[in-house]
């Protein structure tokens, strides 16, 4: 049965946790030299190599090509074919745990929609819920009963039996968090992050990191020794980094073709296995080679990889690449491109008023990306990053209240000013209304405020209209002198004397498009 929920049992805190930049141990093994096997085809025919004293199995076909569909896990040796997320997820897949007998799994998007296969409980998700940063990857509870989920930004978001233990989430980071990985006994975590730095909680122990050290490729993930007296880190370039009373048992450094993009243990800690994102697998250790997809061209690359309990087995997870997710040039005002194109587009496909999409960043995109970013509950920086673009991925819109009729909605909580016809939404702006504060005018002090309540445009004046208060463009008042007109300062917080402030552009469109005639009903709230 696969789910989809958005119960929180959550917390997230400031960090609490280490980080370290050097620790007392060296790391050891950079991937050159290693001895480890390189699997890199479903290949039962194979043509042992040796160079360098590495040992490697060289494929030579593949006996079948296996699907690679976003968000269904491929399965490989005795891992189960059991499905996957739904065919159309709100945001990319991104991460895989297994249940504790291999017989189920968890699948997380970057929005923190958990997906659960066989046997494997559902006990709540980010999924629907305002994140600052996508969701990078997931960890199981030992018994199974829980997991936890690890933001970009190093938040640590905890369901079912998960303890919340700390997290980085609201304290700067050098690089994003990629991944986390549970103690042996469930009562703590590491965080590692793409310079290899780690941050432990609970009884997570600290045993060195590569945070502060010249890397040649970022890291991409760790799995922690059974005991949990150790962990390994992974780097793309496949090189291979061990703290603790983890062993280095041979890296991918110089031998993949592809980025890697995780890693997973065996149950005695006596190997590895490293998955590349175009299928490829490479084992090291006393981890048993039982499959790949490399060497067949995927339309979805593989991002995780999680081993069954008994080591006979693993899946590959396909998705689109969370690189994609957290690399995503961010965009603002001034820039321009076919990525400003794309972004136009995904706004104005979920009404979000930017004009004619062209390419240029200008005024307009800048407060549909405030608009989204209101609606969405996230910082308002005006600048497209990546909870933007997850927000955008998961279709956010604000939820207007009417349900007939053609109604201008004005949300005073989030500042947003909303077209709805028969409660069905047609667009979205930005607005800033009333600060509420005291100001003093021909005499008269007044607060700052927006009047709520039920009225109608009465009068609109086809130009510039000055009063003592300031300058109001293409003003269509609703009630007294308080009106939706133009300005050229629309901030993403409210500012104005009580007025609707939007941008010169939009109240232009407005009036051109005939949204606002006399008449039209003005619900502000």
């Amino acid at each position: 049965m696969i789910r989809r929920g958005s119960t929180i049992k959550s917390r997230r805190q400031a960090a609490r946790g280490v980080r370290g930049n050097s620790g007392d141990l060296e790391p050891r093994g950079t991937g050159h030299g290693a001895r480890g096997r390189v699997s890199l085809l479903l290949a039962p025919c194979v043509v042992l190599l040796c160079l360098a004293g590495a040992t490697f199995v060289a494929p030579i076909t593949a006996s079948a090509q296996s699907p690679d569909i976003a968000g269904a896990p491929v399965p490989f040796g005795d891992a189960a074919s059991l499905g996957g997320a739904p065919a159309q997820t709100a945001a990319p897949v991104v991460g895989i745990a297994a249940t504790p007998d291999g017989q189920g799994y968890w699948i997380v998007a970057a929005d923190g929609g958990v997906f659960t296969v066989g046997d494997a409980g559902y006990f709540g998700s980010m999924g629907g819920k305002p994140l600052d940063e996508p969701i990078v990857g997931m960890a199981a509870t030992p018994d199974g009963q829980g997991y936890w989920l690890v933001a970009a930004d190093g938040g640590v978001f905890s369901f079912g039996d998960a303890g919340y233990f700390g997290s980085m989430g609201g304290s700067p980071l050098a690089e994003p968090v990629v991944g986390i990985a549970s103690t042996r006994d469930g009562q703590g975590y590491w965080e590692v992050a793409a310079d290899g730095g780690i941050f432990t909680y609970g009884d997570a122990g600290y045993f060195g990191s590569m945070g502060g050290k010249p890397l040649a490729q970022p890291v991409e993930g760790m799995a922690a020794t059974p005991d949990g007296q150790g962990y390994w880190m992974v780097g793309a370039d496949g090189g291979v980094f061990t703290f603790g009373d983890a062993n280095f048992e041979g890296s991918a450094s110089g031998q993949s073709t592809a980025s890697v993009v995780g890693i997973s243990s065996t149950s005695d800690g006596g190997g590895y296995w490293l998955a590349a994102e175009n299928g490829g697998v490479f084992t090291y250790g006393d981890a048993p080679f039982s499959g790949s997809m490399g060497g067949q061209t995927l339309a979805d690359p593989v991002v995780a990889m999680a081993a069954t309990p008994d080591n006979g087995g693993y899946w590959l997870l396909p998705s689109q690449s969370p690189r994609e997710v957290l690399e995503t040039s961010p965009l603002s005002l001034g820039d321009s491109g076919p990525g400003v194109l794309a972004l136009q587009q995904q706004l104005t496909a979920l009404g979000y008023w930017v004009g004619t999409p062209n390419g240029d960043f200008g005024d307009s995109t800048q407060q549909a990306v405030y608009a989204v970013q209101k609606a969405a509950g996230i910082s308002r920086s005006g600048v497209a990053g990546p909870s933007t673009y997850a927000a955008l991925a998961e279709g956010v819109v604000p939820h207007p209240r009417s349900t007939s009729g053609y109604v201008i909605e004005i949300d005073l909580e989030d500042d947003l000013l909303m077209f709805v016809n028969n409660g069905h939404l047609e667009y979205t702006l930005n607005t800033s209304t009333g600060g509420g504060y005291t100001y003093t005018d021909e005499g008269v002090t007044s607060v700052a405020d927006t009047p709520t309540g039920n009225f109608e445009i009465y009068r609109q004046v086809d130009g510039m209209v000055v009063d003592s208060l300031g300058e109001l463009w293409m003003p269509k008042f609703f009630t007294g002198g308080f009106a939706i007109h133009g300005d050229t300062y629309v901030p993403p917080e409210p500012v104005s004397h009580g007025c609707a402030r939007v941008s010169n552009e939009a109240i232009e469109w407005i009036w051109s498009a005939n949204l606002a005639p006399i008449g039209t009903a003005v619900w502000v709230y």
